[in-house]
């Protein structure tokens, strides 16, 4: 999996895919209670979801989950969306992790 194409963050102002979401949402005038009420998720971790900030968030599964809605919600690539996470995810955990033996 690769890093977010670069046709999808052009124009970021910010690295991640948060602002694509708020972007988005914002684009279809919807309002944070609408998406909470529409998705069944969390306000607080809708506003988490855009901002990028996952770590006082449940386990990465249910985040993958939350991204996916979320942006079928908006009309987005859910799919695409949550292999962005999982990608972003493992990637933090394999870092995290070290090597096993130094050489």
């Amino acid at each position: 999996m690769r890093e977010i194409e670069r046709h999808y963050a052009r124009d970021a102002e910010r690295p991640g895919i948060g602002h694509l979401l708020e972007r988005a949402r914002r684009n279809r005038g919807v309002s944070l209670e609408e998406a909470e009420q529409a998705t069944r998720i969390r306000r607080d971790y809708l506003e988490k979801l855009e901002s990028d900030d996952h770590s006082t968030m449940p386990e990465p599964i249910y985040v993958r989950g939350f991204v996916k809605a979320y942006a079928n919600y908006l009309g987005l690539d859910g799919d695409w969306f949550a292999a962005q996470i999982r990608f972003w995810q493992e990637r933090r955990r394999r870092a995290r992790r070290g090597p096993l033996w130094d050489h």
